[in-house]
């Protein structure tokens, strides 16, 4: 049986969750639109259009119902996404990794400080989301400001494959 451990949260982990920002911030713009864009369209299509049939659910107006749930799947999916996808090309066509354990980081750092990362980016999706609803006039008090360290919890813990590689399943 393996024995697993959470890493250890020490500097190195910010510097890689530094270099992952300073990285982002060149495609910044078009990551921004689509964080904006989406849900927008979403919220107008779904949300406006298929809500004046619908109604309400779960005595919420079909907007606001539609508007939690897609902050809870999109925070999910961009950890998923960012958590694989990005993870994968720093490991192998770019050999990031390889550059980084050149230095005196630890795996470790490198896992927690992309873990840090995945949580950064859908707290970021889950806030552009909020503020369209908001825009949108779904969001009524400012305690759904509260959304944001939520999304960055569930990335923490929403975990791409769930375990399975790991029982040999």
């Amino acid at each position: 049986m393996l024995n697993w451990k959470l890493p250890r949260l020490r500097r190195g982990a910010l510097a890689v969750w530094r270099r992952n920002v300073l990285v982002w911030r060149k495609l910044m713009g078009p990551a921004i639109l689509m964080n904006f864009g989406e849900p927008t369209l979403y919220m107008l299509g779904l949300g406006f259009g298929l809500g004046s049939f619908i109604g309400e659910m779960s005595q919420l107006p079909y907007l606001a119902f539609l508007a939690s749930g897609i902050i809870a799947s999109s925070s999910m999916t961009t950890a998923s996404f960012e958590g694989m996808y990005s993870v994968f090309t720093r490991m192998v066509p770019q050999r990031t990794y390889e550059a980084l354990l050149a230095t005196p980081l630890e795996v470790d750092d490198i896992f927690a400080g992309e873990m840090l990362w995945c949580a950064t980016k859908s707290a970021i999706s889950g806030a552009a989301i909020l503020i369209v609803a908001t825009l949108l006039g779904v969001v009524d008090s400012w305690h759904a400001i509260m959304v944001i360290p939520v999304a960055f919890l569930i990335a923490l813990f929403c975990r791409p494959g769930d375990g399975d590689e790991y029982r040999g399943e």
